[in-house]
Parts: structure tokens; sequence; C-alpha cells
């Protein structure tokens, strides 16, 4: 189980089985510890052992049922979400969690904050959710996810005990990573809504306006991550470097300019098939089926699930349309694929992919909003 997998599974099986959809969240609370870590990756079934351990960041080489790393915090927004899915069936749930959801947001700004400037740190590529993404090169070199060097980063970080701070003060290899930073934005104002504490907001507040102080590059017009000590930018075009088109409360010409520079820009994102997970642009753009490189090009149904709210939001319905569109005709040609060709729209990677399942919620939003400008009309 992947903890930001099990987020969009149960936003997806909102649509038609709200009690399946709590059950899953559920079960990812469960994973967790007192103090607040929920690990990125479980294996319920068997502990990781000596054949898959080396390449999952478990605490051991025998018998661990998690890894030590986290995945995007997305817990407390999907809680919401399958909350207000749930208000009939189960008015509970709402709060049910809510201790150890602030827990969690707790651990993290407590242990990947060390520097207090409220953007918290990933000391593993994947503890994003984006594996290989091609704006890690930079930072980790020949331990990127997708190198044989990654097994060195991970036994490194066993023998410092998986301690956080004193990982992030040993070396440089750590990204303040825009994303991760408004996942956890995202949390920290659903928080704020299913508990009634203000506190939670103005937390979202400070990661919010650190982003866009300190991630924000005016001369591009994109977020960009800050590595290592010295959080040096790193400037690579990926869809993360728009993310931030998620937070409302970033000033609406920042907004607009992610989308009109970029989203709109058939350069960049603008593809024939969903959103392209690196700019079209970039050098390291690559939209085929790779085993080891699967964020290096390819348009993923959650980016899409991500974004597209924020574009009707916006405005731009139209375009917002378009994306939903082809991604609509790629899975009625290729079904429910892990990624799609941005090119032409050929599915990639597994198939019967679960968080690819989005699509019910983009096409249902889509038609509340088309009915409703109707009505309006």
């Amino acid at each position: 189980m992947w903890h930001w997998d099990s987020c969009f599974h149960a936003i997806a099986w909102c649509e038609f089985d709200p009690a399946r959809a709590r059950a899953e969240l559920r079960t990812v609370l469960r994973s967790g510890r007192e103090d607040g870590f929920l690990p990125h990756t479980v294996f319920w079934d068997a502990p990781a052992r000596w054949r898959r351990a080396p390449l999952y960041a478990t605490r051991g080489l025998l018998g661990d049922r998690c890894t030590e790393s986290v995945g995007p915090p997305l817990l407390a927004f999907a809680w919401e979400i399958v909350a207000a899915a749930s208000h009939a069936s189960d008015p509970a749930f709402a709060t049910e969690g809510r201790a150890a959801l602030a827990a969690q947001l707790d651990w993290l700004g407590r242990e990947r904050d060390p520097d207090g400037d409220g953007l918290l740190s990933i000391i593993l590529p994947d503890e994003s959710g984006l594996d290989d993404s091609p704006k890690y090169e930079a930072v980790f070199g020949r331990m990127t996810h997708d190198r044989p060097g990654y097994w060195l980063l991970v036994e490194r970080a066993r023998r410092a005990g998986w301690d956080s701070q004193r990982i992030i003060g040993r070396d440089d290899h750590h990204v303040e990573d825009v994303w991760f930073n408004v996942a956890y934005a995202l949390s920290l104002r659903a928080m704020a809504r299913l508990s009634g504490d203000c506190g939670w907001s103005a937390r979202a507040e400070r990661v919010e306006s650190a982003l866009l102080e300190r991630c924000w590059d005016e001369r591009r017009g994109l977020f960009f991550d800050l590595a290592g000590h010295h959080e040096q930018p790193v400037r690579v075009s990926t869809w993360t470097a728009l993310s931030p088109l998620l937070l409302g409360d970033l000033p609406e010409g920042v907004r607009r300019r992610l989308v009109e520079q970029h989203l709109l820009d058939p350069r960049r994102y603008a593809a024939a098939c969903g959103i392209p997970s690196v700019s079209m642009e970039e050098p390291s753009f690559n939209p085929r089926w790779d085993r080891f490189r699967a964020w290096r090009g390819p348009s993923w149904m959650n980016t899409a699930w991500l974004l597209v709210p924020a574009l009707r939001e916006l405005g731009y319905d139209a375009h917002a349309a378009r994306i939903v569109g082809s991604l609509q005709e790629a899975v009625a040609r290729d079904g429910l694929r892990e990624y799609y060709d941005p090119l032409t729209g050929q599915g990639l990677g597994a198939r019967g992919f679960g968080w690819s399942t989005l699509l019910l919620d983009l096409v249902a939003d889509g038609e509340i909003r088309h009915r409703g400008h109707n009505s309006a009309t």
C-alpha cells in the first residue's frame, strides 16, 4: 500500500462506494506510529525481506512491514473529501481521525523543517511520489531513484537511524520540494476545516508564503524546489513547478501566469493528451514507456485531477474540458493505464491502474459545472 495512491483510490471510491473509501483511509491511518509518523509504503501481507528491502526505505533488511520514508502528505486533504461524501451515511467520520491526522501533520512540521522556514524537506526523491523525476538528477546524482547508487542513499539513512534532522543536517542530499509542500498546505487547510481550529490555517499560510517568497522564480514564472543547505533552486520545469496553482490564496496574477505562460502553451504543457509530467521543452522530456523512468514526461491522471479544478476555478473551462476529453478518449481506447503518452494518448505502464479512476471524478465535476452554467444562463 502506497500512501498517496490510497488517498487517490479513496477519492475515486467516493463516486460509488463511500464506505469503501472510508475503509481505505482508515487503513492508511492504521499503518502509522503513535508519534504521528505515517509510512510511504506498507507491506500488509508479508514483510519486505532481503530481495525487496534494498529497493525500499525499510529500517533493516529483514522483517520490516513498512518503509521509514514518507509520501506526499495528502491524508487530511483526502479525509475531508471522503467525509463530505460520507456525511449522510457516516457523519462521525469527519472527526474520528482528527487526533491522528493532527499528529501526522505535527510530526512533519517537527521532523522535516529543521531550519524552521516553513518548508518541509524530503530526504529521498521518491518521498514526493515522483521517484525518477529529472529535477532530482542535479541533487542526488548517482543516487537518484533510477540509478544503482540509490541503495547507498537508503543505506546511509539506515545507518543514521532514519533520524530526519540528522540526515538533513549531515549532507546536501535533501530538497524542499514544491509539490510536497503544496500537499502539506492542502492538508493543513483541510485540517482547519475538519477541526474548526484556525491555527492550522495559520500554518498553511506560512507554508504558502514561504513558497511564494522563496520558490517563485519571477523570470521563469515557475516555482522551483530548493536543494541542500544552500537552498539552490532546481530550475527544471516539471508539473510540480505548476502545483501551487492548487493554492487558492496565492495571488491571482501568479496563478494565471502559471496557466497562461505554461499550461496553455503547446510548446510546454498543452499536449495532445493530459498534462505532461515534464515540460515538452525540457531536454529530459521522455513521453514513452520506461520501466524505471515513469515521471519523465508521460501524462498521469492524478496530475490532471489536481490541476484541472484550478483551471475551472479561474475560468479556463475550454482548456479544462480539452484535457479531460483527451483523457476520456485515451481511456476509452486503451483502458485505465498507469500513465499515457502526452503526444499520442497511448496507454502505458500498468493496466487497470487504481488512481486512473480519478477520471470519473474529473468528468462528474465537469458535468456539474456545465449544468450549473446552463442553469445560470
